[in-house]
């Protein structure tokens, strides 16, 4: 289902307040300037899936801040992804800018202060999550706010089309299919934006940095692996394991639990799957990396609240007990 929000109708007066309060709705607290004394226009169209939300926002010239003084209200976190479809933009976060041309995208954090600034009529489309849910995927967000991701870049290229195509269909394709599609999103994204750590440079904190984003990679193309463990993972990686280890409780995690934590979500995904409906409860967890079938069902029921055939049903249904993970 996509939401609309216009000031196409709104009297002029009125206008930029209701704009900052649909941006507000939308995204997190912030304060909203306009650059220029014409009558103000703005509009944001959102499609959501499993947590993760696309909206596409054009609007005029403006000036967007989160200040310590809304983040200090937050009741929540979230982590936003720019993506400029037209015009320009920058994003400033953690002492840098990022200036977007059409078709590059930066992120930022919600728990920091952040400035975009809009010298004209613009077009982002925009993607916003649990703050959690991207950490999964990238660590500490520190060392990846605006950063510009160029549109020519490798995989940077291929973020927006994707994104965009992704936008306009997810409102009405099956919600595995959804599902599917808004993890090759944020996947195109992660990789553009490891690409982008390779080029500035590693040492200190972003060598770590990249040397667990690249763990996690190799977790996340061996979980059908029964036998990956932190001694296999290392070695994928060429570091030892104890450093391995180091790196994952500087997250809080250790390298074990983030395996079985992405087995868990990848068999609870697979099992929502139409395409895998055929596929018995005992195959799926088999390549997920479970070779023991009542350790898999024990662990699914502690993670999700029911078990895995009580589970399936249940999501073929459309229902959930609030175990989804983006």
């Amino acid at each position: 289902m996509k939401t609309v929000l216009t000031t196409a109708d709104i009297s002029e007066g009125k206008r930029f307040q209701f704009w900052q309060d649909a941006v507000c709705d939308t995204f997190v607290e912030l304060d909203c300037q306009a650059r220029a004394e014409t009558p103000f226009f703005g509009e944001i169209t959102t499609a959501d899936c499993d947590g993760l939300h696309f909206s596409t926002v054009r609007a005029n010239s403006q000036i967007v801040r989160r200040t310590r003084t809304r983040i200090h209200r937050a009741r929540e976190e979230v982590m936003l992804i720019s993506l400029q479809v037209r015009g320009a933009g920058i994003v400033a976060q953690d002492g840098r800018e990022a200036r977007l041309k059409p078709g590059d995208f930066a992120c930022y954090d919600s728990t920091r202060p952040y400035t975009l600034n809009f010298d004209e009529s613009f077009e982002q489309l925009v993607l916003h999550m649990p703050r959690e849910a991207m950490m999964r995927r990238i660590g500490r967000t520190e060392l990846w706010t605006a950063r510009r991701i160029e549109a020519a870049s490798p995989v940077g290229s291929l973020v927006l089309p994707f994104v965009q195509r992704t936008a306009s269909i997810v409102s009405d394709v099956a919600p595995a299919t959804a599902s599917r599609l808004s993890e090759t999103c944020l996947s195109l994204v992660t990789a553009a934006l490891g690409e982008r750590l390779g080029e500035i440079g590693v040492g200190g904190t972003s060598a770590r940095t990249a040397l667990i984003f690249r763990a996690k990679a190799v977790i996340e193309s061996n979980l059908h692996d029964h036998a990956l463990n932190t001694e296999k993972v290392a070695d994928l990686v060429g570091i030892s394991p104890r450093y391995l280890q180091d790196l994952f409780h500087a997250e809080g995690t250790t390298v074990s639990d983030w395996i079985w934590k992405r087995r868990l979500e990848k068999s609870r995904r697979d099992l929502a799957d139409p395409l895998r409906a055929s596929d018995s409860i005992a195959q799926i967890a088999l390549a997920c990396g479970f070779a023991d079938f009542g350790h898999f069902s024990r662990r699914y029921k502690e993670a999700f609240g029911a078990s895995p055939r009580e589970d399936r049903a249940m999501l073929k249904n459309g229902s959930s007990r609030g175990g989804s993970e983006v």
